[in-house]
């Protein structure tokens, strides 16, 4: 074991991140200061506990034996900044130091989406859950959720039902199974993906282990997919969390009698993308309204206001773009444009051309 690994190892024993060895390389540049000159750190780098951890981590040679449980477990140690590295993860500020992984040796990367959502799932949510898991599969996308009970669990079966490659990203040690109803399911998703943690060998779930983990399902998700969730869930942190790092966010519709949907819904409402269509979210079909009929219904508008005038000149002007790119040119807030753009299609001014993506209207 390289000394490098070996700091990361201590560091991430005691809860530490990408932040607190940058701190560390812009007064060190020798990895082995950390162990050997420790308390030089204290109330620096570290809090004066946690160098006193990690003193007592490197009396007990725990670096050392934790490399050698992993080896003996089959888990592989994947450090910051090498090639294993999940390129995603740079993103975060706080990315993890070390990831365990156990299962195959296939890379996350590609196409992923990320389904999250309550482990408290209605029969609904669950179905939903497992048909967005299975159809990434045929469509060569990687899933990625937390290998819980409920949504997670789910959207993991779907996946590997459909021979998919998917990622459980684990709030415990990966040798730690938790639920364990989900033991088999495990099992399974070792077979083409893998069980990823960041915490030691042996780690229990603690309550705030799982908001933790959560960052990094965000970050490992190119789009995130909140398939069912109350408003105070994890799954809506994940949706924060990977709105923060830039991720299309996504949520299921669901009934507004359902507690288990007021998270979903109200994403909905402060501008995710609502997953209507399993053929749309994958990009198989541009979602239509039938103006047709609507129009004949539908209020006449005399003319747009200034807002709208500036949101169809800027389509018109760059053409399939996304609310984000719309609210970003045309520099008006996101939620007036969400919108907006609501409108516009409703006259039959624009259409989508993909998902989530706006054009000027053929039929206009």
């Amino acid at each position: 074991m390289d000394e490098k690994l070996k700091a990361f190892l201590l560091l991430n024993s005691i809860g530490a991140d990408l932040r607190a060895w940058n701190k560390f390389c812009a007064a060190e540049t020798e990895p082995s200061a950390l162990w050997k000159d420790t308390e030089r750190f204290a109330g620096t780098l570290l809090t004066a506990n946690a160098a006193g951890r990690l003193i007592e981590a490197e009396k007990n040679g725990w670096a050392e034996k934790e490399y050698d449980s992993c080896s003996a477990f089959g888990a592989t140690l994947i450090a910051y900044g090498s090639d294993s590295y999940p390129k995603a993860l740079r993103d975060l500020k706080d990315a993890p130091l070390v990831l365990y992984f156990k299962g195959s040796t296939t890379a996350v990367s590609g196409k992923t989406v990320g389904v999250v959502g309550t482990r408290r799932a209605t029969s609904y949510g669950k179905q939903v859950a497992y048909n967005i898991g299975n159809r990434a599969a045929s469509e060569n996308t990687q899933v990625i959720s937390g290998g819980a009970a409920g949504i997670d669990g789910q959207a993991h079966s779907g996946c590997c039902n459909a021979d998919g490659t998917t990622f459980a990203v684990l709030g415990t040690g990966v040798d730690v199974v938790y639920p364990f109803s989900n033991k088999e399911l495990f099992e399974r998703i070792k077979e083409k993906g893998a069980l990823i943690s960041e915490f030691p060998l042996g780690t229990q779930g603690e309550a705030w282990h799982f908001p933790k983990r959560n960052r990094i399902v965000a970050a490992l998700s190119k789009r995130i997919v909140v398939a069912e969730a109350p408003e105070k869930s994890g799954a809506i942190i994940t949706a924060r969390l990977g709105l923060e790092l830039g991720r299309e966010i996504w949520a299921v519709p669901g009934r507004i009698t359902e507690s288990t949907s007021e998270g979903t819904n109200k994403l909905i409402f402060d501008g995710a993308y609502p997953l209507i269509s399993l053929d749309a979210f994958f990009g198989r079909k541009a979602v239509q309204i039938d103006f047709e009929n609507l129009q004949e219904t539908a209020p006449q508008f005399p003319e747009l206001n200034e807002t709208q005038k500036k949101i169809l000149k800027t389509i018109a002007g760059e053409n399939d773009l996304t609310v984000d790119n719309i609210a970003v040119i045309s520099g008006i807030s996101a939620g007036e444009t969400l919108k907006t753009v609501s409108l516009l299609a409703a006259f039959g001014l624009i259409e989508t051309s993909a998902p989530g993506r706006y054009v000027l209207s053929r039929n206009r």
